[in-house]
């Protein structure tokens, strides 16, 4: 996810008074880097990897399975080790020996692993990369309570759908405003809550995401998503799926955490 700066976001309507400067600063520094680093040849290429797991929550009894929001409490955990290994680095001048770097993803059920040290073009460190996957996976699984477990799917099937949320929350949130998600599923990161909240603000609406339907025998001509609670009258925006931002023939979402999770 890049970079996570500890500070207060600014509000779209304060962001985007500024956005001249941080082109023309951001303009300014490839330049910079372009002119020292131009003549530069022969550098090793370095590469990696990263993976976002999903921490479930499994209600055995009654054989369901939620996305669990203790992602992020796992998070802090993770990065205990590193931090310490790093604060020790910076004062002998070692350097840390880390098996994997943790880092936050928008969903707080999220997690997002990459090794711990960048990969060469050996074939060594080439033999390296499916045990260190594999090494990322056990290492989360040590933390996980007996009825967790991690998936690394593009999409959880049922984000946005019912009970899909342990634990529970209504879709009421200021800052994504969507009729499906809760604010509850972001990170707390400020920078998250913020991004969800300026890009709706910038759009001038909420995020329109449309996927068509696959009709089969039993599907009717045209589908109407019956889990869109078109009455809900919270905010301005719930307004526009009636209004024509939710298609027939299609399942409507209406929040970025849809593609971000």
């Amino acid at each position: 996810m890049g970079l996570l700066s500890l500070g207060t976001p600014l509000p779209w309507e304060q962001a985007k008074e500024l956005a001249h400067e941080v082109r023309q600063h951001g303009i300014e520094q490839f330049l910079h880097i372009w002119r020292n680093t131009k003549n530069r040849q022969k550098d090793r290429l370095l590469w990696g990897d990263e993976i976002e797991y999903m921490l479930i929550s499994l209600d055995r009894k009654n054989r369901r399975a939620r996305l669990s929001q203790r992602g992020h409490e796992l998070l802090s955990t993770l990065q205990i080790e590193e931090n310490e290994m790093l604060n020790k680095a910076n004062q002998t001048g070692e350097k840390p020996d880390l098996e994997a770097l943790w880092r936050p993803e928008f969903g707080r059920y999220m997690i997002e692993g990459t090794p711990g040290h960048p990969y060469n073009s050996s074939v060594f460190d080439l033999t390296t990369v499916e045990a260190n996957m594999k090494r990322r996976r056990e290492i989360v699984a040590s933390l996980m309570q007996e009825d967790e477990m991690i998936l690394s799917i593009g999409s959880y099937p049922q984000l946005g759908s019912g009970d899909f949320l342990e634990p529970p929350h209504k879709a009421n949130g200021q800052f994504s405003r969507s009729l499906f998600l809760p604010d509850e599923v972001i990170n707390p990161h400020p920078r998250f809550h913020t991004l969800a909240g300026n890009i709706r603000e910038r759009r001038g609406s909420k995020v329109r995401i449309n996927m068509p339907v696959f009709h089969d025998l039993n599907t009717p001509r045209p589908f109407i998503d019956p889990s869109i609670p078109y009455d809900r009258s919270l905010f301005p925006g719930d307004k526009e799926a009636k209004e024509g931002a939710a298609l027939p023939d299609h399942i409507y979402m209406d929040a970025m955490g849809f593609g971000m999770g």
